[in-house]
């Protein structure tokens, strides 16, 4: 797959990744997928590879991974956090992450923590220290240690 690791945002350059969407499909052309049912995964399968991909919905992100495994779907789809840390479980030690990464628009920019509204005081320490954290590195370090990767926002 072209771009493995490279990041294309669906808000801020959409342009770029339909780009590399065009590029990925005819590779994908009659593939069978497997994506957890109601996950961005799903929808993004949906919106972007209909009547390109074979689509396997799952319960788990767990079941498709033994589908994988076993051959019944040739690639899955979910987030990138989770394809990491799934890669090095025991029994799938032939899975391995491919192709760009999609993020922004409808698959948002990552996580999220809730608050009361009646609570600005709160929301504004998070947002600082989130600002604080990016600006000095330590989202890039934590992230490439524990998911392997960087998850800064951008």
């Amino acid at each position: 797959m072209p771009s493995k690791g490279e990041v294309f945002s669906l808000a801020s350059n959409e342009a770029g990744a339909m780009e590399i969407l065009e590029k990925i499909k005819p590779l994908l052309q009659g593939k069978i997928i497997g994506v957890q049912t109601a996950s961005t995964g799903a929808s993004f399968v949906d919106k972007y590879l209909k009547g390109v991909v074979e689509v396997r919905e799952y319960k788990t992100t767990e079941e498709h991974d033994l589908d994988l495994a076993a051959g019944r779907v040739d690639v899955v789809m979910a987030s990138m956090a989770y394809l990491t840390t799934a890669s090095e479980k025991p029994g799938n030690e032939d899975m391995t992450t491919a192709g760009p990464r999609f993020q922004g628009g409808f698959l948002g920019r990552g996580s999220s923590v809730g608050l009361r509204k009646t609570e600005p005081e709160l929301k504004a320490m998070f947002n600082d220290a989130i600002t604080a954290a990016k600006a000095d590195g330590t989202i890039k370090t934590l992230s490439e240690k524990w998911f392997g990767f960087d998850v800064t926002p951008l």
